[in-house]
């Protein structure tokens, strides 16, 4: 049987720009029920500083409870201090990230794009040299809300430097949310033909209800890594107007219906999702967090 590997993104990328704050206690209750349901590589946080997201500012205190679960535990890094954070919270993943845009990067990161591939390489080569897995990420791979659709040439400069740091695999994400099924082959194709060995996986929201078949697109041409969020949450603080993540439970149920595995049953996934959406409900404020040391 064929196998896909799901990472589901949720405790990061799900919760980072929520309508509320989601306390420690209901994360890790939201981390385990994805276990549970056997999601076994789960993006928990990012290691970023707390006045830039503050609802993932305890995302050390969250690694440091679940790290202990036989799972792949993923935190995105924008720098060696927050390789750092990961290194000591029990991280076994770090994804790394730049942004095919120019402008983009600049909102997301407050850098440049060669300021940011700076820093990628020194935190890829410290994140190495303590025994993580380094998943090189290329943000805005189709689309920037500043920007337009992005020239191949953009993401084929991202991914060279990726390829010459030394990253484990690499991913692509379509933020906005408008990338055609033709425009996943295109950039799938064209990746894999300048990093043959690499592992691909691909990062989808869904602003027309396209997702899906960009699923299909991507896995007909060699795809096996996807990653998603539940009930579709998410989006991108920094890309105005950036849609929701793909929903983990209609993935899995995608993949399943085709005979392909996934390792996760779907019908756990349902009351997790929500417990989840009902803490959102109540809009809570973020508790004042100092940035570790």
């Amino acid at each position: 049987m064929e196998y896909v590997k799901i990472t589901d993104v949720t405790p990061r990328d799900g919760l980072q720009d929520a309508s509320g704050y989601v306390p420690l206690e209901n994360k890790l209750a939201l981390v385990k029920g994805l276990y549970g349901a056997g999601i076994r590589s789960i993006e928990a946080t990012a290691f970023v500083r707390s006045q830039r997201i503050p609802f993932l500012a305890d995302g050390d205190q969250l690694l440091g409870l679940v790290r202990d679960l036989d799972a792949e535990w993923v935190a995105l890094v924008p720098n060696p201090k927050g390789v750092g954070r990961a290194i000591r919270a029990g991280a076994d993943t770090v994804t790394v990230v730049v942004s095919a845009s120019e402008s983009h990067n600049r909102a997301n990161l407050n850098r440049s794009q060669s300021e940011t591939l700076d820093l990628l390489r020194e935190s890829t080569l410290m994140a190495h040299e303590a025994g993580l897995h380094v998943r090189g990420a290329v943000s805005t791979a189709f689309a920037c809300p500043f920007e337009g659709n992005i020239p191949w040439r953009q993401v084929e400069k991202v991914t060279e430097a990726y390829l010459r740091m030394g990253v484990d695999e690499l991913s692509i994400a379509d933020t906005m949310g408008t990338a055609t099924p033709l425009e996943v082959k295109d950039r799938v194709s064209k990746i894999r033909a300048l990093a043959t060995k690499l592992p691909l996986g691909i990062h989808l929201h869904d602003r027309f209800g396209w997702a899906l078949a960009n699923v299909a697109m991507a896995y007909e041409y060699g795809v096996r890594r996807f990653e998603s969020a539940l009930a579709g949450l998410g989006g991108c603080p920094y890309a105005p107007g950036a849609a929701g993540n793909l929903d983990t439970e209609h993935l899995v149920m995608f993949f399943h219906a085709q005979g392909i595995e996934t390792g996760i049953n779907d019908s756990l996934l349902k009351p997790v999702k929500n417990d989840l959406i009902e803490v959102l409900s109540k809009h809570l404020p973020p508790p004042n967090f100092s940035d570790p040391g």
